[in-house]
């Protein structure tokens, strides 16, 4: 006999007694102390049974999200040649951002899982069948699932916020090493400080560049443009040398912005010094998704002051205070919605157990597997939603609440109605087949 085989007995002999007992009207303490018992088995049952698949999930589903960071680590190993412990730094901190992420889906792959397998071996009904309602299962699992949500709370306020600031750093100084393997077709990269460079084409076999513009920068000013046909990038010694071919150099004199100069070149090489030395640097600023959610209550605080100040001491009768307005405007929103995004998608995992629930049921066989692919269908539309919903609050369109609560108002109200279809069709479908077996005797 398997152990799931010893869980079924175990399952079926609390079933047994709490159907025989919980019709009777308790006459004595033993009758109630033993549908006690028996219904503290089922609630263990259910919810030790949701322990295995939500590990396995989250596991599964967090591997997956993280392979795009596994991709560009190995990428750092082999081309910027980072120690390990670098590398696996940069791996771990970027772990708490996936699992905010996973956890809400791990409960949804559990729910239907474990209901989906009681559906297939008939317990959800052998346990309607002996007037145990389906709800009563389900507010233990509630109960665990609430207890994960106020957990995960805490780490996006406290563990995720420093996670991403490290990580944030540990980037930075990782892109400052070896600059060179930061070029890209097609958009302008920064490799070199008080450089931008944009290049249409690289050929990855002969390293040529085609078609490159770099602009010059001192001080946040422009001062030189430079525009070639093509060119090639190469090392000597410690320093970095860019050649170009066939291109113009426009310079502007940041003394005098009148003064304009116009040259053109068959080749033009420009040198950067190497910085082949991984420093890492603690940086103070931090980000909407570097603060907690009181830090970003202070900041929002902060702004408001400011906007008070500027409307009392200037008015909006200036464009240019009004723009201003405006801009410290929406850092408040950008702010509020974040605020709200650390509780909403926490809250999300007991909006999925009402949503799997009725879903394991329905799509019974299958296991792991066909829950995983459910819940990432799910997700995805979840997700939709709540990015579009974070991108029109962002804008000040909709409200911060609404964008990132809505997406948990809609699917939660359909997780209780599908639910309740489920706790009940099954109970309205058996008394009215005994309804007519009775009419045809």
């Amino acid at each position: 006999m398997t152990i799931r085989d010893l869980k079924k007995l175990l399952f079926f002999v609390s079933f047994s007694i709490v159907s025989t007992v919980s019709w009777k009207n308790f006459v004595d303490k033993k009758e109630y102390a033993c549908y006690s018992l028996c219904m503290s088995i089922l609630y263990r049952y259910y919810v030790k049974e949701h322990i295995t698949p939500f590990f396995l999930a989250l596991i599964v589903l967090t591997f997956i999200l993280i392979m795009n960071r596994v991709f560009e680590l190995v990428y750092n190993i082999v081309g910027k040649g980072l120690s390990p412990y670098i590398v696996l730094k940069v791996f771990i901190l970027s772990l708490p951002f996936i699992i905010a992420l996973t956890v809400p889906m791990a409960v949804l792959v559990a729910v239907i899982t474990v209901f989906g397998r009681s559906s297939q071996d008939f317990e959800i009904i052998a346990l309607k069948t002996g007037g145990i309602n389906l709800y009563k299962l389900i507010i233990p699992v509630l109960i665990t699932v609430t207890l994960l949500s106020m957990g995960m709370v805490y780490f996006n306020n406290h563990i995720l916020p420093e996670s991403n600031h490290t990580v944030k750093n540990l980037l930075i100084d990782i892109s400052e090493k070896k600059p060179t393997l930061r070029l890209k077709e097609g958009i302008f990269t920064s490799p070199f400080k008080g450089y931008d460079i944009y290049i249409r084409k690289i050929n990855p076999r002969t390293s040529l560049l085609y078609d490159m513009l770099i602009y010059e920068s001192k001080k946040g000013k422009i001062t030189k443009v430079v525009i070639a046909d093509s060119g090639r990038m190469g090392t000597s010694q410690d320093m970095i040398v860019l050649t170009l071919l066939d291109g113009e150099i426009h310079e502007i004199d940041p003394k005098d912005p009148l003064h304009y100069r116009k040259l053109s070149f068959k080749k033009q090489i420009i040198t950067f010094p190497i910085n082949d030395e991984f420093i890492e640097k603690e940086r103070s600023y931090r980000s909407d998704r570097e603060l907690s959610a009181k830090a970003m209550r202070q900041r929002i605080a902060t702004v408001k002051d400011e906007i008070e100040k500027l409307e009392k001491e200037h008015g909006v009768a200036s464009k240019d205070i009004e723009r201003r307005i405006k801009i410290k405007r929406k850092e408040i929103s950008r702010y509020a919605v974040e605020i709200h995004k650390k509780y909403s998608i926490p809250f999300a995992s007991v909006v999925f157990l009402f949503l799997g629930v009725p879903l394991g049921i329905k799509t019974r066989k299958g296991g792991v597997a066909v829950a995983t692919a459910v819940s990432i269908f799910f997700f995805v539309i979840y997700y939709i939603f709540l990015v579009g919903g974070e991108e029109l609050a962002d804008r000040g369109y909709i409200s911060p609440f609404m964008g990132m609560w809505l997406p948990n108002i809609v699917f939660f109200i359909i997780g209780i109605l599908l639910t309740h279809k489920s706790v009940y069709e099954n109970s309205f479908h058996r008394i009215t087949k005994i309804f007519k077996k009775s009419r045809h005797d």
